[in-house]
């Protein structure tokens, strides 16, 4: 059986963003894996964070994120950095991230 045939990794594109005081480091890679023959995309996002502070989707401020498509990122005007930051927003609805953020203002002694 014929292997279709695959696209080279294309290169990455770096972004900085701020969300809530963290600066972050966005990555995007718009064709990390493609299928020419069924037109299959697969993208990549890297998160950082300075001081690798966490975040509602990482608590190592680090995340990595597979994304099927080349219209994954359509609704947010093709740009990844709004696709995190809305990302980012919603995880920060969590119960556990308002405590966590609450435990983290007001310190702890122990």
């Amino acid at each position: 059986m014929e292997t279709p045939e695959t696209c080279e990794r294309s290169e990455y594109h770096v972004f900085k963003a701020n969300w809530h005081g963290v600066d972050l480091e966005v990555r995007h890679c718009p064709s990390w894996f493609s299928m020419l023959e069924d037109g299959f995309v697969t993208q990549h996002i890297e998160i950082r964070t300075e001081r690798k502070r966490i975040l509602p989707i990482t608590e190592t401020g680090y995340r990595s994120h597979f994304m099927n498509g080349a219209e994954a990122l359509a609704a947010f005007n093709n740009d990844p950095v709004e696709f995190v930051l809305h990302w980012l927003d919603e995880a920060a609805k969590d119960p556990a991230w308002k405590r966590r953020e609450e435990a983290d203002r007001q310190g702890s002694l122990f």
